[in-house]
This record gives C-alpha cells, sequence and structure tokens, in this order.
C-alpha cells in the first residue's frame, strides 16, 4: 500500500506540494490510503518524486495531470 510514501509534486510554474500515504485519520478509523493533489486548471505535471519508506526515491517528468495513477516501489533506485 505504500505507507509511508512522501510523494513531491511540482508544476509547470515551479509550485510545489507535498503528500504522505496514509490511511490514519483519527481514533480508531481509517481513510482511502490514495493521495490527492488539487492542481485546477493544470494540464501536466513537471515532476513527481516518491521518497519511499525503504528510503528509495523515484522521479517521474512530464507527466499528464487529470488520472489516477499507480506506482510499484522500484527493486532499486537512487537513493
Amino acid at each position: 500500500m505504500g505507507i509511508g510514501a512522501q510523494i513531491h509534486l511540482v508544476t509547470p510554474d515551479n509550485h510545489s506540494q507535498w503528500n504522505e500515504v496514509t490511511t490514519a485519520v483519527g481514533y480508531a478509523s481509517s481513510s482511502d490510503s490514495r493521495v490527492h493533489f488539487g492542481l485546477g486548471q493544470i494540464a501536466r505535471i513537471k515532476e513527481i518524486e516518491i521518497r519511499w519508506a525503504s528510503g528509495i526515491r523515484q522521479t517521474l517528468h512530464d507527466v499528464a495531470a487529470d488520472q489516477v495513477l499507480t506506482f510499484e516501489e522500484a527493486a532499486s533506485a537512487e537513493k
């Protein structure tokens, strides 16, 4: 589920957003583990960096917005 992974997103105008994969929302409750970024009218994402809990980092460039993406932790990437 990627719990603990931190996701950093950079838009073409160099604004950035951070989010972390978690299901914790309060006492004795949980939520969807998907992370969501509000991008407004932005059609493309300049960069997405995923920092997995293991320390592995993955970076994607020039990604289309307005979609659901699924990632799997790479066996090895930059640390």
